[in-house]
């Protein structure tokens, strides 16, 4: 069967473009969550959306599990092939098809890497403002069809905000397009923002027209330690309250610090919390903002407050933030398993704090870094994956904290997705009746269930 399949694949893409091996098919047995594994039949790497179109279509017909795949950043399985098929590799698919600065939008295909799509749209003075972590390796089509998020999110939206218009191809091989070029548009149902985060399990996204914005004039940045991570949690409402709206509100605790510190040999404090505010606009805006967030820090009890008065201090400061999670396990020897839950504001103190107390109660260690202008907050468990034991008690720890981050009018995923890894919970957060809406969605898009199946719980 997987010689036929091959064959065929071959005849839409050509030779060079089907995988089979066993050692060349390996990379795509797992993604960035590295728990999750599945072998496909071969991978398959298109170069058009006609190329997609015909290679669906050949998969529908036979029945055969589909798995559309950018770099593999994500977090949570979504790009694994657990029930073997084809994956679709749509990194080939890597052209900016149009920046337009007069209506300030761009058009790229799946495969065009978020850093070099920057790159290119800063030569005109412009951004794609969502700005996920993985920004130099995760692929367009992943970001769109993983809602990315990332640390602007808090002032400018997630992915969500800024996809005017798509091109997909359905689960039967036809090719739709969504959405307009413009910036308003109410002609029908949102099929734009059905297919946005939807995990490719609707179809294919080969294609996305995106809204820009200008880059801002400066940029100024403050760093704050507190001897409590609970004060910091408070500071991000007090900064709210006090009518600022940062770029970004950027929170590490302790044990984030201490990995940075050792990891490149620097000597940041190794305090409790420490809380990174981002504020951007015109010179003079940005001037009297910052002025006025290191005073809200200052009077939240913050220990110390540092500001960036060179670029070498701005960007000294962004290390805690930007290499804490490589840093944390070259530090710990363990792997990081990083789990992402989004709350109200108001009760980051009290999830920081009871995150804390989950852990300790299964043994296992943790260190929290956070989107905390926006409640996201990312609990890094360092976990022996080769001892079942700390395994299965880094999963309880997991699934105690989703169940009590839903029991406060949280959510179990603020950016990374579902997946495989919290479909099971994903029905407790939503509900059966709303959970069972979704389903029918799958099953009118994707009757054959080819399209990535056994992620989102659909």
């Amino acid at each position: 069967m997987s010689l036929k399949v091959a064959q065929a694949l071959k005849k839409i893409v050509g030779e060079d473009n089907v995988l089979e091996l066993p050692e060349d098919v390996l990379p795509y047995t797992l993604d960035a969550s590295i728990i999750y594994k599945g072998m496909p039949t071969c991978v398959v790497r298109p170069h058009s959306t006609e190329e997609v179109s015909k290679i669906v279509k050949f998969a529908n017909e036979n029945r055969i599990p589909v798995v559309p795949r950018g770099a593999g950043t994500n977090l949570v399985g979504a790009a694994v092939p657990p029930n073997g098929g084809i994956v679709v590799d749509l990194t080939g698919m890597n052209r900016i098809l149009e920046i337009n600065t007069v209506d300030l939008r761009c058009t790229v295909e799946a495969g065009v890497v978020h850093a070099k799509l920057e790159s290119e749209l800063a030569k005109y003075g412009l951004f794609w403002p969502p700005d996920p972590g993985s920004s130099d390796s995760c692929t367009m089509g992943g970001v769109i069809a993983m809602n990315a998020g990332g640390m602007r999110a808090l002032k400018y939206g997630t992915t969500r905000d800024w996809v005017l218009g798509l091109k997909v191809v359905l689960p039967n091989g036809e090719v739709i397009k969504t959405g307009s070029k413009t910036f308003k548009g109410n002609a029908g149902y949102d099929l734009t923002r059905l297919f946005v985060g939807s995990e490719g399990t609707l179809g294919i996204i080969t294609e996305a027209t995106l809204k820009l914005r200008p880059i801002p004039e400066a940029e100024s940045r403050i760093c704050a330690y507190f001897d409590s991570i609970e004060k910091a949690g408070v500071a991000v409402s007090k900064i709210y309250m006090a009518g600022i709206v940062p770029a970004a509100m950027e929170l590490m605790d302790k044990g984030v610090i201490i990995a940075v510190n050792k990891w490149l040999g620097k000597k940041f404090p190794e305090m409790d919390a420490c809380l990174i505010v981002s504020v951007d606009g015109s010179k003079e805006e940005v001037g009297a903002l910052a002025n006025k967030v290191e005073r809200v820090l200052k009077e939240s009890g913050a220990s110390q407050v540092l500001r960036a008065t060179t670029q070498e201090e701005f960007n000294e400061i962004w290390l805690i933030r930007s290499e804490g999670a490589t840093a944390l396990p070259n530090v710990t020897g363990k792997m990081n398993v990083t789990h992402d839950v989004c709350v109200p504001i108001s009760k980051l103190p009290e999830v920081f704090k009871e995150i804390r107390k989950i852990c300790e109660k299964y043994g296992i260690p943790v260190a929290i870094l956070s989107h905390a202008g926006d409640g996201n907050v990312h609990a890094i468990f360092s976990v022996n994956l080769k001892d079942p034991e700390e395994t299965a008690k880094a999963k309880k720890a997991h699934d105690e904290m989703c169940r009590y981050i839903i029991k406060i009018g949280g959510t179990i995923s603020g950016e990374h997705g579902i997946g495989i890894d919290k479909a099971e919970l994903l029905v407790e957060e939503v509900g059966p009746v709303a959970m069972e809406l979704m389903r029918s969605i799958k099953r009118l898009l994707d009757p054959n269930n080819i399209m990535n199946p056994g992620k989102m719980g659909v």
